[in-house]
């Protein structure tokens, strides 16, 4: 085994022990959320269902992320024969040679195709579910700013009201 394949090989291990343990620790917290949903009685329903939904998502994107982990320690299963399918390719054009697959060649790499198809549209669907996570914190923080700048005037005009029935009970 060449060094690079050994570094790669250790680069992909730490890889998959790092989306393992990121999808451990978020799905665990966003567990914990929604049990402290349940007892939590100082919330507005818009702001339980922002909790709840975000919960989800997170602990979904997490599935995701275990099935990613997968997917990648998987590929290791699929590498060798897919390095030998090239260089023989490979050797065959510095030979000269039109390169040719056998049936099962072509099925092989179907397969590889369909498996590196399947870990993109994995990788899509975090990266998506990360956006509309974005989006929805965006939302509840505009939502939360609005009400706050409504009750900042609702709270001048109370006190500028206050300080004119004071102003006109002295006159």
């Amino acid at each position: 085994m060449e060094a690079t394949q050994v570094g790669q090989i250790i680069f992909g291990v730490l890889l998959v022990i790092v989306l393992l343990g990121l999808a451990g620790f978020y799905s665990w917290r966003q567990w914990a959320v929604l049990r402290g949903l349940r007892e939590a009685r100082d919330l507005s329903p818009e702001d339980r269902r922002y909790m709840r939904r975000q919960a989800w998502r997170r602990i979904v994107c997490s599935a995701l992320l275990v099935v990613m982990a997968g997917l990648l320690a998987g590929h290791y299963e699929f590498e060798d024969r897919y390095r030998k399918i090239v260089a023989e390719g490979e050797a065959n054009r510095l030979r000269g040679e039109k390169p040719e697959l056998d049936a099962e060649g072509r099925q092989f790499l179907q397969l590889y195709q369909v498996y590196w198809l399947v870990t993109l549209v994995v990788l899509l669907a975090i990266i998506t579910l990360a956006g509309i996570d974005l989006v929805a914190i965006r939302r509840y923080g505009r939502r939360h700013y609005r009400q706050i700048q409504a009750d900042r005037r609702a709270m001048i005009e109370n006190e500028i009201a206050r300080l004119r029935s004071q102003r006109n009970g002295h006159e």
